[in-house]
């Protein structure tokens, strides 16, 4: 799935605290007294210092959120149906929507139907299959896996560093560890950095998913935007609710054209029409990977939108989503194929 660029996207998306969020650093406090025990992560940033959400942060909180998504809503109904799939390139697998992470080695077993998707890891399973086949590889990966990598394949989801744009307001908190048996102080107290408010920009770059995939990064990004995700340190004592807000969506197509009321493969024989919206499964010719069918893959795009030629590159075709209603529209655009994955 690296092998070649069908589509490609980046997102442009800002976060800001709602209430006290912190992301701790590694060595913190030390031996100088003035400094918190538990410092903010900084980042040196246009000169000098400063606090900042780093992008494997933000990747591990969106993973997660996925995949307790993913195992929310996987079932039988979704393993026979993809089964069916598997059988027509010759194969017997169908792997769970997403992995179990705690999974220790000695109790990883081939996934079966029946409720073993606890005992999956996409990781350690291809570390005992041994296979450099990549069409193996990625049907045989969970779809978390498909999109945020493992050890045995690369991710399609890039999140950059979180850097402010505006005034960041940092607070000194302190707090205690208590002593579950006699209700006591066990540790402490201690202080804590923590951001109260400010304004982080970012931005996240794909290529080659699926619209099922691209509809789950949505469903997560939703949810952050609505604060039912925190993120960083202290969840359960109230840190870390955010809201989030995107600013821009591009979707390109770099080996497309525009023609003939038709989204076109250059050189290949697959035709889009103009007004549907394509996942890499509507290009991408090549059936071991078990891409969903090109019928499956492409939906109608929201009225307000449209592809263009792509002018910037010289090449290929573009379809811009201005602002955060935009976006939305086309994640919403998403959930037919989303649904269709998970056989809701």
């Amino acid at each position: 799935m690296h092998k070649a660029t069908y589509m490609e996207g980046s997102l442009q998306l800002s976060i800001r605290p709602q209430g006290p969020i912190l992301i701790k650093a590694g060595e913190s406090g030390g031996a100088d007294p003035t400094l918190p025990d538990m410092e903010f992560v900084r980042s040196r940033h246009h000169g000098a210092p400063q606090v900042y959400l780093p992008g494997s942060s933000l990747k591990g909180v969106v993973r997660a959120h996925c995949e307790r998504i993913c195992r929310t809503l996987d079932g039988p109904g979704r393993y026979d149906q993809q089964m069916a799939r598997a059988q027509k390139v010759g194969d017997n697998f169908v792997p769970p929507l997403a992995d179990n992470p705690l999974l220790k080695k000695e109790e990883h077993r081939e996934y079966r139907r029946g409720g073993d998707d606890l005992k999956f890891s996409t990781g350690q399973y291809f570390n005992d299959l041994k296979t450099t086949d990549t069409q193996i590889i990625y049907r045989r990966s969970a779809l978390t896996a498909q999109i945020f990598g493992s050890t045995a394949l690369a991710g399609r989801v890039r999140f950059a560093d979180a850097y402010p744009v505006a005034e960041v307001v940092l607070e000194e908190r302190n707090g205690v560890a208590i002593d579950r048996v006699y209700g006591s102080v066990a540790v402490g107290p201690f202080n804590y950095e923590t951001v109260v408010a400010g304004e982080f920009r970012t931005s996240i770059a794909f290529r080659n998913l699926t619209l099922a995939q691209l509809g789950l990064l949505g469903l997560a990004l939703r949810d952050l935007a609505a604060g039912r995700v925190a993120i960083g340190f202290g969840k359960s004592r109230g840190l870390g609710r955010i809201t989030l807000q995107m600013h821009g969506l591009e979707l390109r197509y770099p080996a497309c054209e525009l023609r003939d009321g038709t989204l076109k493969l250059i050189g290949k024989e697959s035709n889009i029409n103009e007004r549907q919206l394509a996942g890499v499964g509507a290009l991408c010719q090549e059936q071991g990977y078990l891409l969903p069918a090109p019928e499956k893959d492409s939906v109608e795009l929201p009225k307000e939108l449209s592809y263009q030629e792509d002018s910037e590159r010289g090449m290929g075709v573009v379809l811009k989503a201005e602002d955060d209603t935009q976006v939305r529209a086309i994640f919403a655009a998403c959930m037919p194929a989303w649904r269709a994955q998970v056989d809701l």
